[in-house]
């Protein structure tokens, strides 16, 4: 009878060590598994971030694109204004330097 028990002991032993080993290899695919589901997570940040980063980046290029040409046609305007005050006074300037230049040197 006590080898039946000691039997049936070594047996049990036997199936536990087998269910740690079972176990055991069990907890490392789930490991294994939360690594790489890790590894894909952490790639899909990586491009939904560069995704907003570029999506940022266009709407801000896009801003200084209207705000330069904003700028451009404000200069382009002032520029037209200051050449026709210079074209309306240019008769003014002329009289100016003749006058001076007559006065200078009295009318020679």
């Amino acid at each position: 009878m006590s080898s039946d028990i000691i039997q049936s002991v070594m047996q049990a032993e036997a199936e536990a060590e087998e269910i740690r080993k079972q176990s055991e290899a069990e907890a490392l695919e789930i490991i294994a598994a939360a690594h790489s589901r890790v590894l894909e997570l952490e790639k899909q940040l990586i491009q939904d971030a560069e995704t907003e980063a570029e999506k940022i980046m266009a709407g801000a290029r896009s801003a200084a694109e209207e705000a330069v040409a904003k700028l451009q046609a404000e200069t382009a305007a002032e520029c037209e204004t200051i050449k026709q005050e210079a074209a309306a006074r240019l008769d003014q300037a002329v009289e100016l330097i003749i006058e001076k230049v007559v006065k200078a040197y009295g009318g020679r």
